[in-house]
C-alpha cells in the first residue's frame, strides 16, 4: 500500500469577503493560514483522493473543477475523489449570499490549489502504514437547541439563560483518528473526525478555527511536514458553546478559545494515535457513490411567521425582512424544482468513509455509525457540494428554531436527513457484503 498527503495554502488577499454571517465582512487580517490538503492511498483494487479545504462549503461546480483537475494530472478517477469543506466562518468568499459575492478570480485559483494538493500527494505517495484508532472528547461540544422552560425550543439561546431547561439532543462526543506512517515508522499524516461548529472565532481576520490549532499542535509534536487533515462530523445542531454551564465571558475572542479547543483535541488525538497498531498488509479499497433527487419544499405563511419571529441577537429586521421577500417570492412561484444529491463511501480495509452534502443533525451521524456494518465508520459533512443548508430530524421541524427555517439555508424536504442515512446504509451494506462485514 502506498500512500501520500500535501497541503498547499488556499488563503485570498486581505479584503476578500469572509462569508458565515448574516452581514458583508471584509478580511482585515490572517490569524493563521487557510489551507487546501489532500491524502491519496493507492491499493491493489485502485487509488483515491480525499481533499478537504478549510472553507465555510463547497459548490458542485467547485468540485467538479477539483476532480477534472486531479483526474487530468493522475490516474485518479473523478468517482474516486471525495472532497469537503472544514466549514471554517473565517474562510474564503467561495458562496454568493444576498451579502455578498463570491470572487470568481479566487475560486478559480482556489480550485487548482486545491487540486494540485492531492496531484503533489499523488506524487509524493510511498510505501505505507496505517491504523485507525477512536477516542472521547465529550467537554467541547454541546447540542446547541434546547427546550425552554415555556415548552419552546430555541437556537443558541444565550450562555447562562435562566429559562433553559435542557438540550434537544445529543452530541458526537468520538474523535476518530487515522495513522498514516511510512514503511519505516516515520508519521507522513493524521486524519480526524469530529463533530462541533467550526464558529468558534468570529470577527475579520483569516482563520481555519480549531481544526488550524490542532493542525498547528501537531506539527509541533510529530514534525513540520506532517499533514493534520480534517473532516467534519455531523454538527449542524452541534457547537462549541456550554449555554448552561458557562458565561458569555468563556467564549470573549480575544481569550483565543479556538486555540483552547485546539490544543484539547491535539492532547486526544495524539493519545489515540500513539494506541494504534499500524500495518503495512494491504487492505481492500472500494468506492460506491449514489446521485439521486431530492425535491424543494415549498414556504407557508407559518415559515413566514417563523422567520419575523425569530429571536437571535444577530438579526437586525432588515434580515428578516429579506428572508420574508424570499419566501414569499419562492411561495408564489410554484417551485417543483429538486437537486442532485451525491452520497459517496470510501472503504479501506475496516474503515469506511461516508461523504454527505450539507450540514445534517448529530443524530443522523450517529445512525449511520450504530447502523453500518464497518467496525470504523467516519461521516464527513459538507461533501462533494451537491446540497447545501441544514438537513434537521423530523421532530425539529416541528419545534421550529434557527435551522429549519425553510430559508436559503434549509430548503429541502423535511425527509431529505432520513433519506441520507437510508441510501448512506445500502451503499455501507452492498459494500460491506461484498467485504465480508456482517451486515
Amino acid at each position: 500500500m502506498k500512500c501520500g498527503m500535501s497541503e498547499i495554502d488556499i488563503t485570498p488577499p486581505l479584503g476578500s469577503a469572509i462569508p458565515g454571517y448574516f452581514y458583508d465582512r471584509k478580511a482585515t487580517g490572517i490569524k493563521d493560514r487557510l489551507y487546501a490538503k489532500a491524502l491519496v492511498v493507492q491499493a491493489d483494487e485502485g487509488v483515491v483522493a480525499i481533499v478537504a479545504l478549510d472553507c465555510i462549503d463547497l459548490t458542485s461546480a467547485i468540485v467538479a473543477g477539483i476532480r477534472e483537475r486531479i483526474a487530468a494530472f493522475t490516474p485518479i478517477p473523478q468517482s474516486c475523489i471525495m472532497v469537503s469543506a472544514t466549514h471554517t466562518h473565517t474562510g474564503p468568499p467561495v458562496i454568493s449570499t444576498s451579502f455578498y459575492e463570491a470572487d470568481d478570480q479566487y475560486l478559480s485559483w482556489m480550485t487548482e490549489q486545491a487540486a494540485d494538493a492531492a496531484i503533489a500527494a499523488y506524487q509524493q505517495r510511498r510505501n505505507a502504514q496505517i491504523g485507525f484508532g477512536a477516542g472521547h472528547e465529550p467537554d467541547i461540544a454541546f447540542n446547541r437547541r434546547f427546550y425552554m422552560k415555556d415548552g419552546t425550543v430555541k437556537t443558541n439561546p444565550g450562555i447562562g439563560n435562566p429559562f433553559i431547561d435542557r438540550p434537544t439532543g445529543p452530541i458526537d462526543p468520538q474523535v476518530f483518528v487515522m495513522r498514516i506512517d511510512d514503511d519505516q515508522g516515520n508519521p507522513i499524516g493524521v486524519l480526524t473526525n469530529y463533530a462541533c461548529h467550526t464558529d468558534v472565532v468570529g470577527g475579520t481576520e483569516f482563520s481555519a478555527d480549531y481544526p488550524g490549532e490542532l493542525s498547528f499542535r501537531l506539527k509541533q509534536e510529530l514534525g513540520d511536514d506532517v499533514v493534520s487533515l480534517f473532516h467534519m462530523g455531523t454538527s449542524g445542531n452541534i457547537n462549541h458553546a456550554n449555554a448552561m454551564g458557562g458565561t458569555e465571558a468563556d467564549y470573549d475572542p480575544s481569550l483565543a478559545h479556538y486555540k483552547k479547543m485546539g490544543r484539547i483535541l491535539s492532547w486526544e488525538v495524539l493519545k489515540v494515535r500513539e494506541k494504534i497498531t499500524t500495518s503495512t498488509s494491504k487492505l481492500p479499497l472500494a468506492v460506491k457513490q449514489t446521485v439521486f433527487p431530492v425535491p424543494y419544499r415549498l414556504p407557508s405563511e407559518k415559515d413566514v411567521q417563523a422567520v419575523q419571529q425569530i429571536q437571535l441577537g444577530d438579526w437586525p429586521q432588515a434580515i428578516k425582512d429579506n428572508f420574508v421577500q424570499e419566501l414569499r417570492k419562492a411561495a408564489n412561484a410554484e417551485d417543483t424544482s429538486f437537486v442532485e444529491v451525491e452520497i459517496q463511501v470510501i472503504t479501506l480495509g475496516e474503515l469506511a468513509f461516508v461523504g454527505l452534502p450539507g450540514e445534517l443533525f448529530v443524530e443522523f451521524g450517529l445512525e449511520i455509525k450504530e447502523k453500518s456494518p464497518f467496525p470504523f465508520t467516519i461521516v464527513n459533512e459538507l461533501c462533494n457540494g451537491s446540497a447545501t443548508g441544514y438537513f434537521c430530524t423530523r421532530i425539529a421541524y416541528e419545534q421550529g428554531g434557527y435551522e429549519p427555517i425553510i430559508t436559503g439555508h434549509s430548503r429541502l424536504a423535511i425527509d431529505a436527513g432520513e433519506i441520507f442515512v437510508q441510501q448512506s446504509l445500502k451503499l455501507l451494506q452492498d459494500i460491506g457484503q461484498i467485504r465480508g462485514f456482517l451486515v
